[in-house]
Formats: C-alpha cells, structure tokens, sequence
C-alpha cells in the first residue's frame, strides 16, 4: 500500500516512533511533498482575472458614496412644537383590535392635533406608563445581587453636592 505521508527525518527516529507508538503502522500525517496537491497551486500558468460587479464600475460607483470616513449622520433639527405633536400623536389608536368584526364598512375619524402645542403641557398630560408600583419589564438573570454597605469608608455628610455611598 503506498502511503502519501512521510515518516520521521531519519531511520533512526523513524524505529524509535514505531518502538514507543501504540499502533507503530500509524502515520505522521505528513503529506509527501512530490505527491501532495501536484501541481502545487502557485505554479499553475493560468493568471487570476477579476470578475466585473458593479461596484467595479467607475462610471456609476462615486466616491462619495462608498466614502465611510465622511459618511456623517444627516442633520434633523425638530422644534419643541414638532416634539409635542409626535408626544400628543403617540397615544392615538389607530389600528383597531383583531378581534372585533371587519366586515362591516369601518369608519374611520380623523382626529386633529392642535398646531400650537406646549412640550411641558403634553409631556403632564401624557399617561404615567411606569411608577413605583409599575415598573418597566427587566430583562431575565440567573444571577441576583444582594448589595451591603460598605464598613471601609464613613458616609459623607449628607448636604455634600455630589454624596457617593460605598457598597460591596
């Protein structure tokens, strides 16, 4: 059987792998150099050729296009009015429930949103979606912490601008 790996660099070697080996008829996983993926892939006389996409189109490939150095976020610029009117808006309903009969003709209303709106009115107005009571959903853990306060360090006053609590 012709075996396409080599064996060890000498006869030597080579005794003393198949003395200490457990299966001595196992390879060293060495390919042959003359026989392993002949022709080797760099001597083959064919060259690359590149395939033509779009993107090696320079007629319609700008560069400012592809340029991601200077690809910044467009501005927006939207007043407190503009604010206030998305806020008020977001409250509305406007897809009706499944549940209900749609064959019947629906009828829609059209609702107007005033043009002159305070943000600090409509932000007041707007329902409490989360209070102490209700509160928003947390992501689920395996892990729960129980925080202690530190004995290190005494507390700070408690008129200090900017308090900091330890905890460990």
């Amino acid at each position: 059987m012709a075996s396409y790996t080599r064996g060890s660099a000498s006869k030597f070697w080579e005794k003393v792998r198949q003395l200490l080996t457990v299966n001595p008829e196992s390879n060293t996983g060495v390919p042959i150099t003359g026989v392993y993926r002949t022709p080797s892939p760099g001597s083959q006389p064919e060259t690359y050729v590149r395939p033509s996409t779009k993107h090696s189109d320079v007629a319609q490939n700008y560069y400012f296009n592809r340029d991601a150095r200077r690809n910044y976020p467009r501005l927006a610029v939207y007043s407190q009015n503009d604010v206030a009117k998305l806020i008020a808006a977001s409250h509305l309903k406007s897809i009706t429930a499944g549940d209900q009969d749609t064959s019947k003709e629906s009828t829609t209303t059209e609702i107007t949103i005033p043009e002159k709106l305070e943000l600090t009115e409509v932000i007041a107005s707007s329902p409490v979606l989360y209070s102490a009571d209700k509160l928003p959903p947390a992501p689920p853990t395996l892990l729960t912490y129980h925080w202690k306060k530190s004995k290190d360090v005494d507390d700070p006053d408690p008129g200090v601008y900017w308090p900091m609590k330890m905890v460990s």
